[in-house]
């Protein structure tokens, strides 16, 4: 009767044992892999791009992980802890990202030098019923702002690829308008028939 209480009892224990060796259940979300989302893969010196890591478990299932992000080269293009890429110098870089010993696939981002020493910045002054200057040139990713005096106006753009938003009746204040696309871009002032402006993208 002894030999048949401990034979059962070291059974028990021993199913006990082997339950117990597993602590991570089917069901718990583990990181397996990352991929990393782009707005653009060239950027101008100077410009930046938003990069975004999406981390994801074993079912393909978002999974909310910090990550680290890595350059391959910092001459060219450096990262911050957020995922904002800044264009340093000309050259190709490769972005990554990290997290718990899994590794995103590598993007690629190519820095051009800003076109024909054109400007990354401008302004756009409006005395009297005119646009000064009438001709705006600035490096593709360059910022234009637009100055509005006291008197109202506004910025309606010619129907174009990569033509920027619109700018409402405006007045004592600034606008800008970023452009990402090489190109000439007309304007007007619908508020003041033939006040007109041009922005040339390099």
């Amino acid at each position: 009767m002894h030999t048949r209480r401990l034979a059962g009892s070291a059974v028990a224990l021993l199913i006990a044992a082997c339950s117990g060796g597993d602590s991570t259940s089917p069901g718990t979300p583990v990181l397996t892999s990352i991929l990393l989302v782009a707005p653009a893969a060239t950027v101008s010196v100077g410009g930046t791009i938003q990069m975004r890591a999406d981390p994801k478990d074993q079912k393909g299932n978002p999974i909310a992980v910090a990550v680290s992000w890595t350059s391959s080269s910092g001459v060219v293009a450096t990262i911050s802890a957020n995922g904002l890429v800044t264009a340093v110098a000309p050259g190709t870089t490769s972005i990554s990202a990290t997290a718990g010993g899994v590794s995103a696939t590598p993007l690629t981002v190519t820095v051009i030098a800003t076109g024909g020493g054109y400007p990354l910045t401008s302004e756009v002054f409006m005395p009297g019923n005119v646009f000064s200057p009438f001709v705006t040139d600035i490096a593709r990713t360059g910022v234009v702002t637009f100055i509005f005096p006291p008197d109202p106006h506004n910025v309606i753009w010619v129907t174009a690829p990569g033509v920027p938003a619109d700018i409402d009746i405006l007045a004592s204040t600034t606008r800008t308008r970023q452009f990402n696309t090489v190109g000439t871009f007309t304007y007007n002032c619908l508020v003041h028939p033939g006040m007109t402006g041009i922005v040339i993208v390099h």
